[in-house]
């Protein structure tokens, strides 16, 4: 038994070695930014598209994302920041990717985000910058074709016995606002993780 229990622990110590010597670490923790650079300001984002209140749903998306892991300050005012985040969504493009011969309707659409971004000091040194990050998902465009059983649909604000109510354009604008809201979270995972995440 005692032996049983020395091999286990020493098992346990192997382990823990090779993961730290490999660099694992947790996401979200350190930075690759200069250590005097502690707090960000991040103001509304521009936009360069149509799609009313996409701005401020990026906008969110990116303070929630940079105030989530603690390693900056997310601060309200602009002489209050280390470094500033500015941004703009450069693009937002809808192709149909499925649609019936009969009646020429959509049945999946596929909607694809780009954001421009620039991290700099507030003496105007880039600290980083990407302008084209662009991220895509598709989406149901009408009832006939939405997965209700799936965790996409599962999340948003809509059950399976709404979907019958609905026309196939309230069914795709439905679909396609949670669709928006998940690409701004996942560029603002893609704007963190490479302007301030360090590399695994």
């Amino acid at each position: 038994m005692y032996q049983k229990n020395v091999i286990l622990q020493l098992i346990v110590l192997l382990i823990t070695i090779a993961l730290s010597s490999c660099g694992y670490q947790f996401q979200g923790g350190g930075s690759i930014l200069p250590p005097d650079i502690k707090r960000v300001y991040i103001p509304v984002v521009e936009n360069r598209t149509t799609e009313a209140g996409l701005d401020y749903t990026v906008t969110e998306a990116l303070r929630d994302q940079f105030e989530r892991y603690g390693v900056l300050t997310v601060t309200e005012k602009q002489e209050d920041a280390d470094a500033i985040l500015n941004a703009a969504i450069v693009s937002l493009k809808r192709d149909t990717q499925t649609s019936t011969s009969q009646t020429d309707t959509a049945l999946q659409t596929q909607t694809v985000l780009t954001l421009a971004a620039e991290l700099r000091r507030v003496d105007g040194n880039v600290l980083w910058r990407n302008k084209g990050l662009s991220v895509a998902r598709a989406f149901g465009a009408t009832g006939d074709v939405v997965v209700t059983s799936s965790a996409d649909f599962a999340s948003g604000s809509l059950g399976a016995a709404d979907l019958s109510g609905l026309e196939d354009r309230q069914v795709s604008r439905g679909q396609e606002e949670e669709i928006l809201s998940q690409l701004a979270e996942q560029l603002a995972r893609r704007v963190y993780n490479e302007a301030v995440a360090p590399d695994f």
